[in-house]
């Protein structure tokens, strides 16, 4: 015999009413099971830097101080690569006061001047010259430095390399300084954020 759909809601309706157990079951949770991507952004490329050019003062004649102003062919270069996307950077130089010769002898030095320059660089690797900003690193012993310094409302750096650039001065005593090469160790710190 057939019911039609009205005769089984009927009964169903039936034995609900009188307590039998139902064959029915009624779902109340659904499983949903799905997936999704993972993955990761490295926010900075690798961080290096390299010393490009010494400090050279020449020769120097006794009883003369020789003055190297940054950003010339005599005074360091420091390249940093890596800036981009960070948010600023700092830049501290430990200055030795004279430089040495394998005798022992000395000749004092000087860097209490505008002798410290930073410079942005473009993908050819010149510098930017509005970018440019010098100071003394004796009075300013940690340079800080934001992207907004050179675009305001920039708050991280576009450009990926950066030069930093120093000069000093030199003087040698009157006379009695023996002849030869005349050393020193300059080394540049960077912290970027």
């Amino acid at each position: 015999m057939r019911l039609s759909p009205r005769h089984l809601l009927t009964l169903l309706a039936l034995a609900l009413l009188s307590g039998a157990p139902a064959t029915a079951r009624a779902q109340v949770g659904v499983e949903i099971t799905g997936s999704i991507g993972a993955g990761v952004e490295i926010l900075f490329a690798p961080l290096s830097a390299a010393g490009v050019r010494p400090l050279a003062f020449g020769t120097l004649l006794p009883g003369t101080t020789t003055t190297v102003l940054p950003r010339t062919a005599s005074g360091s270069e420091f390249r940093i690569t890596g800036v981009q996307g960070r948010k600023s950077m700092d830049i501290s130089f430990a200055l030795p006061a004279k430089l040495t010769a394998p005798s022992g002898a000395t000749i004092p030095l000087n860097f209490n001047g505008n002798f410290a320059s930073l410079c942005e660089l473009d993908a050819s690797g010149a510098c930017i010259l509005a970018s440019v900003t010098t100071w003394n690193p004796v009075t300013t012993p940690t340079f800080f430095d934001t992207p907004m310094r050179y675009k305001p409302g920039r708050p991280r750096y576009t450009t990926d390399q950066f030069a930093v650039y120093l000069g000093g001065a030199a003087t040698i005593p009157p006379a009695g300084l023996p002849a030869g090469t005349y050393t020193a160790t300059l080394s540049v710190l960077l912290v970027l954020n």
